[in-house]
């Protein structure tokens, strides 16, 4: 017999993360966690109005499974460390301007990056597998369980690993989605972009265009890309409103440029722990010549 998604054993807690996205047979999308997402993140006005200002999409019905998870995930931003209404469960946080971090039950070490979140079981006991939920960029050192593998679910691609230390950036609504390797060895899953998986070895990072379903390997120097948890942000090759975008999580601000003037940069920068808004702007007027901005309270106004 086909088993059927119940909401309200969900919210009593009758089911587990597992069972929730396994059993329903609802089809999603990008778009689907997208929005739900970006509704989650309306819940909570107080924290989350800086980070809808600039578009306001139409929230529309979508799988109950994932609809669960992702307003979960979001609704609890008031705090950067919370218990889930799913009893068994816990979200953590990290809001703009901010990183967290918890070690997992299994001794699992996970570090998010500003504007993330994570959604996780208090215990692995009596699982086949070590699930978790990531929206966002996390950097995952992964206790060794050959008999459980540790999986990280996000919107876009599926993490398998047993133990080691990687990298996923997977925010809602970006160009890009990338999962890097620094020791050990995963399985990456692309659900949209075919049945094939790929295993990456150390210092290989993973890209996925979700606009055209394509993947892409290449070598990356891992250290630099997960130095973030030190407070460096670093960019090989990358656009101009990738960086900004980081900034903009990094310094809690909003920032407003003309796309089409800059959208042919690919810039490679590395901005220090130290360095202030205002510095990580300077370094981007020296990169693109001609530039200037101009600072009015949490807003900036990148002009050429």
């Amino acid at each position: 017999m086909e088993k059927k998604f119940n909401i309200e054993d969900c919210l009593e807690g009758k089911q587990s993360l597992e069972e929730i996205w396994e059993g329903s047979k609802a089809e999603t999308s990008s778009a689907t966690f997208r929005e739900l997402v970006r509704l989650g993140r309306r819940i909570d006005a107080a924290e989350a109005r800086r980070r809808l200002g600039r578009t306001v999409w139409t929230v529309f019905a979508a799988a109950a499974s994932v609809a669960v998870v992702a307003l979960l995930t979001f609704s609890l931003a008031r705090s950067k460390y919370s218990a889930a209404p799913l009893d068994g469960t816990c979200n953590l946080v990290a809001d703009y301007g901010q990183t967290s971090s918890v070690t997992l039950e299994d001794g699992t070490r996970v570090s998010l990056n500003a504007g993330s979140s994570l959604l996780y079981p208090e215990s692995f006991n009596r699982k086949k597998s070590r699930i978790v939920y990531l929206s966002g960029e996390g950097n995952f050192n992964v206790a060794k369980d050959p008999s459980r593998p540790f999986i990280v679910k996000t919107a876009y691609m599926d993490v398998q690993a047993l133990g080691t230390s990687f990298c996923v950036q997977s925010y809602t609504g970006e160009h890009t989605v990338r999962a890097t390797l620094k020791e050990g060895k995963v399985k990456v899953s692309v659900p949209a972009a075919g049945e094939k998986s790929y295993i990456l070895e150390p210092g290989m990072q993973l890209i996925y265009r979700p606009s055209g379903k394509s993947v892409a390997l290449a070598r990356v120097d891992a250290e630099k890309v997960m130095s973030w948890e030190e407070g460096f942000l670093s960019f090989s090759n990358a656009s101009f409103s990738e960086i900004i975008t980081a900034l903009e999580r990094r310094f809690d601000v909003s920032v407003s440029y003309s796309s089409q003037q800059v959208h042919r940069n690919a810039l490679n920068v590395r901005f220090m722990p130290d360095e202030s808004l205002e510095d990580a702007l300077d370094v981007l007027t020296l990169l693109i010549p001609g530039s200037r901005y101009k600072v009015e309270g949490n807003r900036v106004y990148f002009l050429l």
